[in-house]
């Protein structure tokens, strides 16, 4: 049985950099996988948030979180992203927090996830 570092990350490496990406660009899975800049983006925060779940102790696979990305329709959009468009209050902190925080801790570069963090803090207070 995974240990609880695992469960909990696995989640969050899967649903931070799509919640993301998704709420930085105004994009659905589809538009982003169209464009390479931006599907870039989404797997360069995936392996951030892998790399600090690791560095936590977490047992992650990269590659198995990228099929699970490549097997969902091209329409699918974030919660995050809903959130964002309807004005309602954003779970920036609890998605995007753990891998920015986890980052300097472990002094891994997620240059990528502060990025959208603060493009998605921009766009809220617009």
């Amino acid at each position: 049985m995974p240990n609880e570092q695992t469960l909990l990350w696995s989640k969050l490496c899967f649903l931070g950099p799509y919640a993301l990406v998704t709420s930085a660009s105004g994009r659905n899975k589809g538009e982003i996988y169209a464009d390479a800049e931006w599907k870039h983006k989404l797997m360069s925060a995936m392996a951030e948030a892998c790399a600090v779940a690791k560095a936590s102790g977490a047992e992650v696979d990269p590659a198995q979180i990228q099929a699970i990305y490549d097997g969902l329709p091209s329409g699918i959009r974030s919660s995050m992203q809903k959130d964002l468009a309807s004005r309602r209050h954003l779970e920036l902190d609890a998605i995007g927090g753990p891998i920015a925080r986890g980052g300097e801790r472990y002094g891994i570069d997620v240059s990528t996830t502060a990025s959208l963090i603060a493009v998605i803090r921009a766009k809220a207070t617009e």
